[in-house]
C-alpha cells in the first residue's frame, strides 16, 4: 500500500459516490419556509475559511432541520 499523508487520511472518501449533490425534484405548488428555521440556519453561516471543516458544517445543518 502506498503511505499517504495525514491530509489525505483525514480527508471524506469520495471513491465511488459519484455525484453527491442531487438536487430532489420538488412536487409542491406551496410551501412555507418558517421564520425560526431561518434564524437558525442564518446563526451557523459557512464562509469556506481553511480552518472551517465543510462536513462539521453540513451535519450541524442536518441537525438542526431534522428537528423542524
Amino acid at each position: 500500500m502506498a503511505e499517504r499523508t495525514m491530509e489525505e487520511l483525514l480527508r471524506a472518501p469520495t471513491e465511488g459516490y459519484g455525484e453527491a449533490i442531487v438536487l430532489p425534484e420538488i412536487n409542491a405548488d406551496h410551501f412555507e419556509i418558517k421564520t425560526n428555521f431561518l434564524q437558525l440556519v442564518q446563526a451557523n453561516p459557512f464562509y469556506g475559511r481553511e480552518s472551517e471543516n465543510p462536513h462539521a458544517h453540513i451535519n450541524s445543518f442536518k441537525r438542526i432541520t431534522s428537528t423542524l
